[in-house]
């Protein structure tokens, strides 16, 4: 072989390595590109955001409590406060409790019957248009001042019934007793009445021991019985079958219009 031909081949081998090398270069770079790892976040970092919860839509956010609705006040109802009745006194301390019984057995006892009396504008002229509690704080009044012309707010009042015979309960006298001056026979045809003469016959006649002189239990038997007759004739002015002279029509004993003139003080009335 000649020397040209040497140099030929030479070059040529030469040219095959670098050519090998050139894509053996290639290569590495292509497959370490491929699998070049991405450097992941530490475990240990929170999140940008928290996450929403199952329950959380990412439209929806979890409502500030400053940005609540306030609380608002509910306006009070002013509690109504009875009027005085015409018995209550300085010199009858006691009086405002017989007040706060009348008001209690009206109210919660007897009240419906009560409150069908056809004449009660008669000693309350505005008692149509009255509310409840004021209705009843007109038959405390009433009764306080039925009870002024009957026994002058004298619970332990006591009046012989000349006209009427025996009492069937004591056997003595009929006596009318008390603020609105009852009898003990009254428990016969009123079983509401609480008098009970086994405990009251050993005291002396106008010991306030006496159950019938009980401010409390007079007031009460007063009171369902004026509801008996107005549930059965339909009014408190009657000229017969009343139970108090002092509201019989036309009677020896009438005080109708001093009694009305009583309730009438009432400010609501007029």
């Amino acid at each position: 072989m000649n020397t040209s031909s040497k140099k030929n081949l030479h070059l040529s081998r030469y040219f095959v390595l670098m050519v090998t090398t050139s894509l053996m270069l290639l290569t590495s770079c292509t497959k370490k590109n491929q699998f070049q790892t991405i450097e992941q976040p530490s475990l240990a970092a929170p999140p940008a955001e928290p996450p929403f919860s199952d329950e959380t839509s990412q439209n929806e956010t979890t409502p500030d409590p400053v940005d609540e609705a306030p609380i608002t006040s509910v306006p009070v109802t002013p509690v109504y406060k009875m009027e005085a009745l015409s018995w209550e006194s300085p010199k009858r301390p006691d009086a405002v409790n017989w007040s706060t019984h009348a008001f209690q057995v009206v109210d919660k006892e007897v009240f419906d019957k009560l409150d069908k009396a056809s004449d009660a504008d008669f000693f309350c002229p505005k008692y149509k248009w009255l509310e409840r509690n004021q209705r009843v704080n007109f038959w405390g009044q009433l009764f306080s001042a039925v009870s002024y012309y009957e026994s002058g707010y004298d619970p332990t009042s006591r009046m012989q019934e000349t006209t009427m015979g025996s009492d069937p309960i004591t056997g003595k006298p009929v006596y009318s007793e008390g603020l609105l001056q009852l009898s003990y026979q009254d428990i016969q045809w009123a079983p509401y009445c609480e008098f009970d003469w086994s405990k009251d016959k050993n005291l002396s006649p106008t010991d306030p021991k006496k159950t019938i002189l009980s401010p409390y239990k007079n007031l009460s038997c007063g009171i369902k019985i004026m509801a008996r007759q107005i549930a059965s004739k339909g009014s408190i002015i009657l000229r017969s079958g009343v139970y108090w002279a002092v509201l019989k029509d036309g009677g020896r004993y009438e005080k109708i219009d001093e009694i009305a003139a009583i309730t009438k003080r009432l400010s609501f009335c007029n």
